[in-house]
């Protein structure tokens, strides 16, 4: 073995295609093997040349080959894949470096100690060391190990160009750890010994290996000069390589087909016996000569070559000027084909930079007349588009964010592929005024009709909305006015009934006070005709006016009533006294009013208004409860806006009329003053009452609203002028 090992050796250490590196690492892989065997036949001599303490002493040495050789085998095989190795083996080679020096720390101290060997035997082929538990299991982590880990890079390398070169060196490796193993700890630990030195036979193989399988892949590298040689060998220009005394060195085949020599004739001659004019060794740029033997025109350039600030050679090209000046006017009409087409594309390209133009500020204006607002966004939530209403609206926004990129509308209009998300809001200005909005969301395609962005649309639809809330309410407008006609009719020729009744009843009532004794006992019946007459003569003048009214409506040059002044409180009072005879014992009707506070109007408009609600805040408190009657005098600085009216600016009396009944729904509340509308059970209401009241407050121009809470009670609101105006319309 040290007579293959050494040969082996030398060649590495004087090698100048090794890198340093691998140098090191196989020189030392080699070293430890050659160490090994000497060691080996050191340990075989006799004992009259060696004791047996320093044979187990030897033995215990060795060790420090073995988990040594391990490790090396692991770099060299790094060295070879280093190029191709992935890199956490970098990671595994810090942590081997680490288990290296476990291993021969562990392993001298269980030497030395008594625990590695348990002695050493006389074999048939001479001395053996055997192995302890402790040995088998350092031999299997601190040298198999490495060698493992060698064996997995070899394999992975099996994938490269070298491939063959890994596959040889993964399949030692493999079968020398089997066997190796087999024979030194196995069999032995079962009391077979075939042959104890087996593993350094596998090593010395691995070795060996190894050494062939550099050389093998140093030869299959990129030899750079001779490539070079053969790229130069192909150039078309003719290259000359001279040195410093002018003589020629190389030549490429383009040099010499032009100086028309051999090339071995060529070789050594001094570059002036191929000119007819003298050409200086200086740098030269297109120097014009004559080529002697081949009798062609040339253009010389040289360029000196320089090592290290020192004159080493110089570079010539030649070029045949016949051939340069074809190539020139070649160039000449390919550039100016290449012009001419590049022209081309130039126009052809202004033209489409004129038309996208166009284009761009067609669709511009085709947005901007549009009458919503427009813009669209990519998948980066960037805006690549904007009307001009959506601009003047929130500024311009052009390759600008929002945050967050996209609103819960846009991202489920992108997701929900081919599906456009439309949805209306409606919002309440601080004035009170509705403001309705229709949203559409659209996603945009690409040609492969993949979803690259989306388009928004917002268009303002108060406008709409307004026009069908007028058109609804000319609708129900004009069913009252007809129900108001059927009304009147029939309240005509109800009036003209009533009013003969209430002439009878005026009769009797009045034969009734003059044939009652006036005796003290009558006192208290003459006061209750007394009201019984107050109540007929309301009821009287109500007939009138409604009769005047009536007229008014048929015949409108007909003299109006003039508005009167008369006292609320006293209204208040009647309309109390009214009540009261008919109320439930759980009722109560208070008034918060000053009996000389003043209202101009028509007072039996305004006692109607008053009787009406209150009968109706009465019905509303089945289970008992308050009806209070309240006025006071404010001035609103500003309009108020309510369901039923919109109260301006101004003077007024401010009349409540509150219940604390059962309340009402907002359905309820939205049709109160709708003709024969009724919630009550049949014969306790026709719905007429607060339609009537509603009528009444438009003709004495007064504003109305009503707010209701559930199980709480309603109060009526009355907004009553303190000077006269116009009639006007509130609903």
């Amino acid at each position: 073995m040290c007579i293959v090992l050494l040969p082996m050796l030398l060649t590495t250490l004087l090698s100048n295609s090794l890198a340093k590196q691998l140098q090191k690492d196989l020189a030392y892989l080699l070293c430890l093997n050659l160490a090994w065997d000497i060691l080996a036949f050191i340990e075989q001599l006799p004992p009259s040349y060696i004791s047996e303490s320093t044979r187990m002493n030897l033995y215990i040495f060795g060790v420090l080959c073995w988990i040594q050789y391990g490790f090396a085998i692991f770099c060299i095989i790094v060295r070879f894949a280093e190029k191709t190795l992935r890199p956490g083996w970098k990671k595994v080679k810090y942590f081997l470096i680490a288990w290296n020096f476990i291993g021969v720390a562990i392993s001298l101290a269980a030497g030395f100690t008594g625990n590695f060997y348990t002695g050493i035997v006389d074999k048939w082929y001479g001395y053996s060391a055997e192995n302890s538990l402790l040995a088998n299991i350092c031999i299997l982590l601190f040298l198999i190990v490495p060698v493992l880990f060698a064996a997995i890079i070899a394999y992975q390398s099996t994938k490269t160009n070298a491939a063959k070169i890994y596959l040889v060196i993964f399949s030692v490796f493999v079968s020398s750890i089997a066997a190796g193993f087999t024979l030194d700890a196995i069999l032995p630990a079962l009391g077979i010994f075939i042959y104890a030195e087996s593993a350094a036979i596998f090593l010395f193989i691995i070795t060996v290996t190894l050494f062939f399988a550099n050389t093998a892949l140093l030869e299959s590298d990129i030899d750079l000069p001779k490539i070079l040689n053969t790229i130069v060998q192909d150039l078309e220009n003719a290259v000359l390589v001279l040195n410093t005394s002018g003589e020629i060195e190389f030549a490429n085949q383009s040099a010499i087909r032009m100086l028309g020599i051999s090339k071995s004739a060529i070789l050594r001659k001094n570059i002036s016996h191929f000119f007819l004019e003298e050409v200086p060794l200086k740098e030269l740029r297109d120097f014009s000569v004559n080529i002697k033997s081949s009798n062609i025109a040339a253009s010389v350039s040289i360029y000196p070559l320089y090592s290290n600030s020192i004159l080493t050679a110089y570079r010539i090209h030649l070029a045949d000027l016949k051939k340069e000046l074809a190539k020139r006017l070649t160039n000449n009409k390919l550039e100016n084909r290449l012009h001419e087409q590049m022209n081309q594309v130039s126009l052809r390209y202004t033209q489409m930079q004129q038309q996208f133009r166009e284009q761009k500020l067609f669709l511009k204006s085709i947005l901007d007349c549009f009458p919503y607002r427009l813009w669209a966004k990519d998948l980066k939530g960037v805006y690549k588009q904007q009307n001009q209403k959506d601009i003047d609206k929130r500024g311009n926004k052009d390759s600008q964010n929002d945050f967050p990129l996209f609103t819960e509308l846009e991202s489920q209009s992108m997701e929900i592929s081919g599906k456009a998300i439309v949805c209306e809001d409606v919002q309440i200005t601080k004035e009170g005024k509705k403001n309705w909005e229709k949203q559409s969301y659209f996603p945009i395609y690409d040609e492969a009709q993949r979803v690259i962005g989306v388009l928004g649309m917002l268009e303002d639809t108060t406008q709409i909305h307004s026009v069908e809330e007028e058109r609804d309410q000319l609708k129900e407008n004009l069913r009252k006015m007809y129900s108001f006609d059927e009304m009147s009719n029939a309240i005509g020729g109800f009036t003209h009934d009533f009013n003969n009744i209430l002439s009878s009843l005026i009769g009797w009532h009045t034969l009734a006070k003059d044939t009652l004794p006036k005796i003290p006992e009558n006192e208290k019946t003459e006061h209750y005709l007394d009201l019984c007459q107050r109540s007929l003569n309301n009821a009287t003048d109500m007939v009138k006016n409604t009769y005047e009214d009536l007229k008014r409506k048929e015949n409108e040059n007909a003299p109006k009533n003039l508005p009167k002044h008369f006292k609320v409180g006293l209204i208040f009072d009647e309309v109390k006294n009214a009540l009261s005879a008919t109320i439930p014992a759980n009722v109560k009707i208070e008034k918060n009013a000053m009996d000389d506070m003043e209202a101009i109007g028509n007072s039996v408009y305004f006692y109607r208004i008053i009787m009406n609600i209150g009968k109706n805040g009465i019905l509303a408190m089945k289970d008992g409860g308050t009806l209070t009657f309240t006025c006071q005098e404010i001035e609103l600085e500003k309009e108020v806006i309510s369901t039923f009216s919109t109260v301006p600016a101004g003077k007024y009396l401010y009349i409540t009329i509150s219940d604390t009944g059962c309340g009402m729904t907002s359905t309820v509340l939205e049709r109160i003053f709708t003709p024969y509308f009724t919630t009550r059970d049949q014969g306790e209401g026709m719905g007429i009452g607060l339609s009537v009241v509603m009528q009444l407050v438009k003709t004495s121009n007064a504003y109305i609203s009503v707010e209701s809470t559930i199980g709480k009670g309603t109060t009526f609101k009355l907004y009553w002028p303190q000077k006269t105006t116009e009639n006007h319309t509130n609903g």
